[in-house]
């Protein structure tokens, strides 16, 4: 079962990957008129791959560390809040949250983000209880399949925390010339880009892609 959603996971980071348009970052960034940015849109296809891909991957695993979590809740008889700390920890927009979200409002996104895991993992509760171990075939036997459709369309949009509370988080790239153009590059200074904007547009591509892929295979198990 959880080969199913790492599967899933991993498309959606492909076609992210795929669809992000790091020169719009460059362009839109703070620094748009700067030395660095105009060496590094240059080069975007080297920077894609040395930065923009790592970042991908780590936010894959981060999420997928996190999907273990919710796995254990799903599966155990513990209360969710025994969870709730590792679960933050483990949380992409937790970690990009804004300095100046605070108070009731930074108390609220909290409560939101924990709600969406937990919600998660009662989701996934029959799907871990089902016979099979593959994800597919355990979430036909676990769910009719108008509920099975709606909870892969729900739990697969990554995107809805961001999309919900856009000027709440702050994606950013760490950028070094040196590593990215090398030779006299390493003589410029470091930079720090965000592509929170940029990170909205590619990822609700990504689920364009990904979503209907899924929803497709797990209609197709109540036909056979």
């Amino acid at each position: 079962m959880e080969r199913g959603f790492e599967r899933y996971l991993a498309d959606l980071v492909e076609e992210t990957y795929t669809a992000f348009d790091v020169a719009a970052v460059l362009r839109g960034s703070r620094s748009g008129g700067s030395r660095v940015v105009s060496k590094l849109l240059k080069n975007s296809r080297p920077l894609e791959r040395h930065v923009v891909r790592p970042k991908l991957t780590e936010y894959e695993r981060t999420i997928g560390r996190q999907f273990e979590t919710v796995l254990d809740y799903a599966a155990g008889d513990a209360p969710f809040d025994r969870y709730t700390d590792e679960i933050l920890a483990r949380d992409i927009y937790w970690d990009a949250l804004r300095n100046g979200v605070r108070g009731e409002r930074r108390e609220a996104i909290r409560d939101r983000l924990l709600a969406r895991q937990r919600a998660f993992g009662d989701d996934i509760a029959p799907i871990v209880d089902a016979e099979s171990d593959e994800f597919v075939p355990a979430v036909a036997e676990a769910y009719d399949r108008e509920d099975a459709v709606a909870l892969v369309e729900e739990h697969l949009a990554f995107s809805a925390p961001l999309h919900e509370e856009r000027s709440a988080f702050a994606f950013e790239l760490d950028i070094d010339p040196g590593d990215i153009l090398g030779g006299l590059a390493r003589a410029l200074p470091s930079i720090s880009v965000e592509f929170t904007d940029e990170a909205l547009r590619a990822m609700r591509r990504a689920e364009q892609q990904v979503i209907p892929q899924a929803t497709s295979e797990i209609e197709r198990a109540y036909q056979s």
